[in-house]
């Protein structure tokens, strides 16, 4: 890993800018390419571990314009191109995915993405599209029902924050229940996994969800999981086979306050991390898995092509019904 440029963060003054910068250039040959002043206020407010996400936040146009203004005042730009390598091209061998049978309907995959559902790996959308998908952007909040899909993706986000709305949204709640029921793979991570329970209880305050696992949640001020995880399959599901063994992180606030499932509806087996409850986690019924690990495709190559699939056969039973 070549190191070709530092900026330096959170400076109090000039007089350290100084100091620290003669420094990097007198103990290495890494150039100082700028020096970003310590700041009274967070250009976007905080919550958790990281920033409140864009989706949620009313200022964020006037905080890309603060980014942006010192950025320039602070950062040589016109430096940090001059050490920008261009990046290489990795050999034709080393750049081809191994084959795959393409698939041999063109599917439609639902994504809610809005300000209660705002955590995917771009990555991730980007497998499920390189795997003959079709992605359809929903909106949880606003839209009355789901449009015919072949499947859906439930992402990470902050449902607690939309709770209100969430429940609000009857129609919508009921639609995902229905296709729940009508058979649709459904995938959930953490906040997805939320939305599919019975209840949110948030201050007292209870909010109806989309009631496909009859679960309440709650939630703490300390989180409840956070960190690297790993899970083997030890159960039917949709998506993984048994035995399946996979890598992820989790990062939760949420707790469990009630579950009323029996102990065959979770099928995964957590060999680190904290999972869902007891040390499972993985809550499944018909074409459904929810769970609190969430995986990236780079780590678990063969999950876009397991969800793909799902919804293929989905739609082949759905045509010859229909």
């Amino acid at each position: 890993l070549r190191i070709a440029g530092v900026v330096l963060n959170q400076v109090a003054t000039a007089r350290q800018e100084k100091i620290i910068t003669e420094a990097v250039h007198h103990y290495t040959d890494i150039k100082v390419v700028g020096a970003v002043p310590r700041m009274s206020t967070d250009i976007f407010p905080m919550r958790h571990l990281g920033m409140i996400p864009y989706q949620e936040y009313d200022g964020t146009a006037e905080a890309l314009d603060s980014l942006s203004r010192v950025t320039r005042q602070h950062i040589n730009l016109a430096e940090v191109e001059t050490l920008t390598d261009p990046v290489p091209q990795l050999p034709i061998e080393q750049a081809q995915e191994p084959p795959r049978k393409p698939l041999s309907a063109k599917v439609k995959i639902g994504v809610i993405q809005d300000t209660a559902f705002q955590f995917y790996y771009p990555e991730n959308l980007e497998a499920l599209q390189l795997h003959g998908a079709e992605l359809v952007a929903i909106n949880a909040l606003e839209d009355e029902r789901l449009p015919v899909l072949d499947g859906l993706y439930i992402g990470g986000g902050f449902p607690e924050t939309s709770a209100a709305r969430l429940a609000e949204n009857s129609s919508f709640r009921l639609s995902v229940k229905a296709a729940a029921d009508a058979g649709l793979p459904i995938y959930a991570e953490c906040g997805g996994l939320i939305y599919l329970g019975r209840e949110l209880i948030i201050d007292e305050q209870r909010y109806p969800l989309a009631g496909v696992f009859d679960v309440v949640f709650g939630m703490s001020k300390k989180p409840q999981a956070h960190g690297y995880s790993i899970f083997s399959v030890t159960g039917k599901n949709p998506f993984f086979p048994e035995g399946f063994t996979a890598k992820g992180h989790e990062f939760r606030y949420s707790t469990v306050l009630d579950y009323n499932g029996k102990p065959g509806d979770l099928v995964l087996k957590m060999a680190r991390g904290t999972g869902f409850i007891n040390g499972l986690d993985g809550l499944t019924t018909g074409n459904v898995l929810a769970l609190y690990t969430h995986l990236h495709v780079e780590g678990t190559p063969l999950w876009a092509e397991f969800f793909t699939r799902k919804c293929e056969e989905y739609n082949r039973r759905r045509h010859i019904a229909g």
